[in-house]
């Protein structure tokens, strides 16, 4: 009789804890507004890639940060690289609004040109976007 009411106690315990963890899961965001900005200490070019709808990315848990996010910066390096432009930093900024992630590129704009002096080069849809991030689970994690 005990054996069995440790089993059942041993299931709920595991089916609740299934169910906790779905809830936190990461979640698909419908639709974000995102661009990505390169610069360098080496050179005063600054490049800016255009801003983007980026579908089916995800969230983490009850957040608004963007999973694995840095891989995105890492898209917009190796596009560069494979330009010719090399070490260079990378930056990707994303939100929900259109019209608060246009501020923030016409801010940052702005503030390359204005007050650093910096070459602005616009990188045009047709020759990059983001790429949606899909997660990969191993063993080993």
């Amino acid at each position: 009789m005990k054996k069995i009411i440790y089993t059942i106690i041993a299931i709920l315990c595991f089916v609740f804890t299934i169910d906790t963890m779905a809830k936190d899961g990461n979640k698909v965001m419908p639709s974000i507004y995102v661009f990505g900005v390169s610069t360098s200490f080496n050179d005063s070019l600054v490049f800016f890639t255009d801003i983007i709808t980026l579908d089916n990315a995800l969230k983490e848990g009850k957040t608004d940060f963007i999973l694995s996010r840095g891989n995105y910066s890492i898209q917009l390096r190796e596009y560069l690289e494979s330009k010719g432009y090399l070490k260079r930093t990378c930056v990707f900024v994303y939100g929900k609004d259109l019209k608060k992630v246009k501020k923030k590129y016409e801010k940052m704009k702005s503030r390359y040109t204005k007050k650093n002096g910096c070459d602005i080069i616009l990188i045009e849809k047709s020759e990059f976007v983001f790429t949606p991030i899909t997660p990969s689970f191993s063993s080993g994690q």
